[in-house]
Formats: structure tokens, sequence, C-alpha cells
């Protein structure tokens, strides 16, 4: 009878995951995750082919927790700007995974391009402010930019807003695109 596996892919997923939210991406390496788990680099490999395999999986893990994040309930007016404050709120709650999925080349995927979570973040935009097709996929990139802006200087503590602020910024910006495309459709 072969030997019972002792340490299991979602315990050195866990561990992983837990390195990359304490100490950073830059801290995730064979041996530094085979000290976490108290063994040999050798589980690793029999889990995972090599660091990079590792590497996918735990960028997909952060991916989810971030989804599950993004959908968070919030007490705010509209639930489009819920979304845009639950994506502030990570970048200051998960720094460091916020720093690996959305300000490395961790994942080495083009973020914008990727559409990340936008399918649920278009139909939000099309239940809160009833816009949809290319106007809400407009408000869509736009708006996201511009909330990754202040999440990523909110990661790297290059500022410092209070939640008003935020709120305000993001519903401005988000009204004055609005207004912006309506403009343009009528012309």
């Amino acid at each position: 009878m072969p030997p019972k596996i002792k340490i299991t892919k979602q315990n050195i997923l866990e561990q992983a995951l837990r390195l990359v939210r304490e100490r950073g991406v830059a801290a995730l390496t064979a041996k530094s995750l085979a000290e976490a788990l108290n063994c040999s680099t050798q589980p690793i490999f029999w889990q995972f082919e090599n660091m990079d395999a590792l590497k996918r999986a735990i960028f997909a893990e952060a991916m989810a927790i971030f989804g599950r994040a993004l959908r968070r309930e919030n007490d705010c007016e509209s639930r489009y700007m819920s979304v845009g404050l639950n994506y502030i709120r990570f970048a200051i709650e998960e720094r460091e995974l916020f720093r690996m999925l959305f300000m490395s080349d961790f994942g080495k995927t083009d973020l914008v391009g990727a559409a990340v979570e936008m399918e649920y973040v278009l139909s939000v935009i099309e239940e809160a402010e009833h816009i949809s097709g290319p106007k809400a996929q407009i408000i869509y990139k736009d708006m996201w930019l511009f909330s990754h802006g202040i999440a990523a200087m909110l990661a790297a503590e290059t500022a410092n807003f209070t939640e008003q602020e935020i709120r305000g910024m993001l519903s401005d910006v988000c009204r004055g695109l609005i207004s912006i495309l309506d403009r343009k459709s009528t012309e």
C-alpha cells in the first residue's frame, strides 16, 4: 500500500496564499513554502509539476478571493458604487494579494484586456444605472481604470483618502462619464 499523503495540494495552496498575504509575492519560493509547510520541497513538486503550475493555481485562488470580495454587500446608495468601494477595500484589506493580482506580472495577464469580473460588473451597471451594451462596457473600463488608480495608491501607501472622499470621487466620475456618454449619443 502506498504511503498516505501528509501534505495535500490544498495544504500547499493555503500555505502559499498565507505567505503571499503576509510577506508578498516575492517571498513565495519553493524553499520558503517548504519551510512554512515544515517539509522538503518534494511534496510541493509531487502536487504541482513546477513553480509555474503552483503560481497559476495561486493566481486562480487569489482571483476567486477577489471575486467574493467584489460581491460583498455594503450600505451604499448604489450596488455599482458598492463594486467600486469593494475593489478599493480589497486593495487595503488584502494589500499583498491586490499587488500580486493587479500590480505585478505574476499572472502574466493583460488585466484590462482580460475583462476581470466584467460579466458581473456589467450586470450591476445594467441593474443600478439602467445602462447596457457598448455604453456599459465603456463605463466598466473607464471606472475600473479610475478605481484602480485609487486602489493602487492605497495599496502602495502613496495616498490616503477617507471613505467619504472615495465615495465622492467615484460618484462624481461615474456621473460625469454617464453624462458625457449621454451627450455623445444624442449628437
